[in-house]
């Protein structure tokens, strides 16, 4: 079987390749995902056969094979939505020009996540030109993820409840067993304003928000460092204060913190190390999310283990498997209790960064794996 799929490929690199091109062109940004999602619906539309069902949820996108059905084998679920390109000047290629060089195909949101979009498109293509009639399989595209609401996974598992879920997230095609949990968080703190000039009549926000500041540069959370998944991270990604003037002390300022979770995590064990050293009554703590825990896989899994054995099958080699150190759908999956792994074509390295590519040869390699999974896996 795998070498009908290198045949299929083989034939369609070309096409493979202007698809994708095509939809990194298509700017896609959290909640403004509709005119990516109307091109990938129209073109499935085109292809497809008559047992091919398709359906579009507000901005996501679900695909059944054979046969529609709410009880499904497989979830596969890629996300359509990128984080916005800033930089310009820094990018090799326009970062919406889906620049093909050589094997590369340069652009925003190529690795993260129109590569496994492509790969699963062509999945859906190849499974339907040899007439796949096996369990149901489910592909989703859906929206939402990069802004960290999730909406878009949450809105797909209301049709379809998969036993089995495949993040197709970049993995430099290694198999992913669990990744870290996210929660971002504000911490505001209240000042007093007065003249520059007469700091001593005022209260400096700034300076109350310090303790937090220096706990996250200088301190560990010694509580969960013995994780599988390594230790938590965690960083200020910005901060903002309010003055009535350049020459007035600040009476409020903010900060915005990303915590990357391990096992064990909650969200009171999280804020209680943030806050631990806050001297300050006078603040409010808002979470910007709802809590993405970490998770990982019993290695022993029988979805796990039939991954790598498909993956020997397709590569004539053992497969690497690895933990992301970043955060996806499958923290919302696996709160479903859905059994879950990560693969996709790309390295992870290189998602939200400027010069973003992917190599054609690695949609080709997804679309294997993909392919062959959804035929072998009981």
């Amino acid at each position: 079987m795998k070498e009908k799929v290198d045949r299929f490929c083989k034939k369609n690199i070309k096409k493979i390749a202007k698809f994708l091109s095509d939809i990194i062109k298509i700017r896609s940004y959290s909640s403004e995902e509709t005119q990516l999602v109307k091109y990938i619906h129209k073109f499935l539309t085109q292809h497809k056969k008559n047992y091919l069902k398709i359906k579009r949820i507000h901005n996501n996108l679900l695909v059944w094979l054979p046969v529609e059905s709410t009880k499904c084998k497989i979830l596969y679920d890629a996300h359509t939505d990128t984080v916005p390109a800033e930089n310009n000047d820094k990018w090799l290629y326009p970062p919406f020009s889906g620049k093909i060089v050589k094997d590369k195909i340069y652009g925003r949101g190529s690795c993260d996540d129109k590569g496994s979009l492509t790969a699963l498109v062509f999945t859906i293509l190849f499974l339907s030109e040899i007439n796949y009639n096996k369990e149901p399989v489910v592909f989703s595209f859906s929206s939402n993820e990069e802004d960290s609401s999730a909406k878009g996974i949450q809105e797909i598992l209301k049709y379809v409840k998969p036993l089995y879920c495949v993040i197709c997230e970049p993995s430099d095609l290694k198999i992913v067993y669990g990744h870290k949990g996210k929660w971002a968080v504000k911490i505001t703190f209240f000042g007093k304003p007065a003249h520059s000039a007469t700091p001593y009549l005022g209260k400096n926000a700034v300076y109350s928000a310090y303790h937090v500041i220096k706990n996250i540069i200088e301190k560990e959370n010694k509580k969960f460092c013995s994780s599988p998944l390594g230790k938590p991270t965690y960083t200020i990604t910005y901060i903002e204060s309010k003055t009535n003037s350049l020459n007035s002390i600040p009476h409020e300022c903010s900060l915005y913190i990303d915590y990357r979770s391990v096992l064990g995590e909650t969200e009171q064990s999280i804020k209680n190390f943030l806050v631990k050293n806050i001297k300050e009554r006078n603040f409010v703590f808002e979470p910007q999310h709802e809590f993405f825990p970490a998770w990982v896989l019993n290695k022993n899994n029988k979805f796990f283990s039939c991954a790598k054995n498909v993956y020997k099958y397709c590569f004539n080699k053992e497969p690497n498997c690895i933990l992301w150190q970043f955060c996806t759908n499958g923290s919302i999956t696996t709160k479903y209790k859905i059994t879950t792994i990560g693969f996709g074509p790309g390295n992870p390295f290189l998602a939200h960064s400027d010069n973003e590519y992917i190599k054609i040869n690695d949609v080709l390699s997804a679309i294997k794996f993909y392919s062959i999974l959804s035929l072998i896996f009981k």
